[in-house]
């Protein structure tokens, strides 16, 4: 999903590279890969477009929690012992919480917290159960674009259709277009 909201958002695209390319023209080593420090310090784009990608793309369409104690929800007990069936989807998409939820939109997290979950960012679980591989996947994703910004020129081939069932789900395939960048 991240190669297809950088291919349909030129803005996007042009700052990824603009912050990857400063990446490589302020490394000491022009041989070495992406450190520590620049992925923590360096992609603040980056995990801007990656915060975003997951929060429409929702990898974990669906949670369970066990009810600790009895709740009340809009005049509703949920008594202490059930299970309860949480989508984030419902709250990533929800227009009370996010301008335009279905619009890529990266800069909408420009000065927020980005490495943990909450209330309404839901995309690694949250709170004690957040998923114990949520920055190793968040360091994938960035090495990912890192390299695809900086190496290929890249678009998508063919318009892709995406169904919310409610992940994200490609029924025909997602194609593009890509070749190593001439430097």
């Amino acid at each position: 999903m991240v190669v297809k909201f950088i291919s349909e958002n030129p803005k996007v695209l042009v700052e990824l590279k603009r912050e990857h390319e400063a990446i490589l023209a302020n490394r000491e080593d022009k041989e070495g890969g992406v450190t520590w420090e620049e992925f923590r310090h360096k992609m603040t784009f980056t995990n801007m477009v990656i915060h975003e990608s997951l929060r429409m793309t929702n990898l974990a369409p669906m949670m369970f929690r066990k009810v600790v104690k009895d709740v009340e929800i809009k005049g509703y007990t949920i008594p202490a012992g059930w299970i309860v069936m949480v989508i984030p989807s419902v709250v990533h998409f929800d227009p009370e919480i996010y301008d335009n939820p279905f619009e890529f939109n990266p800069w909408r997290w420009e000065g927020k917290e980005l490495r943990s979950g909450s209330k309404t960012f839901m995309v690694f679980g949250a709170g004690a159960r957040q998923c114990a591989g949520s920055e190793y996947a968040r360091l994938q994703i960035s090495l990912f674009i890192h390299h695809l910004v900086t190496t290929y020129d890249f678009s998508l081939s063919k318009d892709c259709e995406v169904i919310r069932v409610p992940g994200a789900l490609f029924p025909n395939d997602i194609s593009m277009n890509i070749s190593k960048r001439s430097k």
